[in-house]
């Protein structure tokens, strides 16, 4: 597991590689995301942070802490340790940016909202700030990959 500041590091860099910023709102969905798509693979967490359902959708507060004094558009990346992310892990995330990161933060946070969902369900059952557990999050990826192969077998 990678603290989640790392994670948001990599997409803050890889966004920098395309000559592109993104805003935090994308940086926390996007590392959201990845986290959710993670469980769903490895059947393990990408982060150890927690995760709290606020207005916006999930929110990992130590990500929205360390980069929120930059405004809403975020420059640079923030000082973090942790081990180095693997490389299994850096090509999932470059999927992750692939299929999501020129998306809207609105249109990403819009997607955190599904009804049923994980951000749904934590406010629904404990309301704001609540945490959003694994135990929401990775049933949700399951049921997504699931739907989408359904689809294509019909499609």
């Amino acid at each position: 597991m990678y603290d989640a500041r790392q994670i948001a590091n990599w997409f803050v860099e890889r966004a920098r590689q395309d000559d592109r910023t993104l805003s935090i709102m994308s940086i926390l969905k996007l590392v959201y995301i990845a986290h959710g798509w993670h469980l769903e693979m490895r059947n393990a967490p990408l982060i150890r942070n927690k995760i709290e359902a606020w207005k916006h959708g999930p929110v990992i507060p130590d990500v929205y802490n360390a980069f929120r004094p930059q405004g809403i558009d975020i420059k640079s990346t923030v000082p973090v340790s942790g081990t180095e992310i693997s490389a299994y892990d850096s090509h999932l995330l470059e999927e992750i940016y692939r299929l999501y990161g020129r998306l809207s933060a609105k249109r990403l946070s819009d997607m955190t909202h599904e009804p049923g969902g994980p951000w749904d369900t934590a406010t629904k059952r404990w309301g704001w700030f609540a945490p959003i557990p694994n135990d929401l999050i990775q049933p949700h990826y399951v049921a997504k990959r699931q739907s989408a192969g359904r689809a294509q077998a019909n499609g």
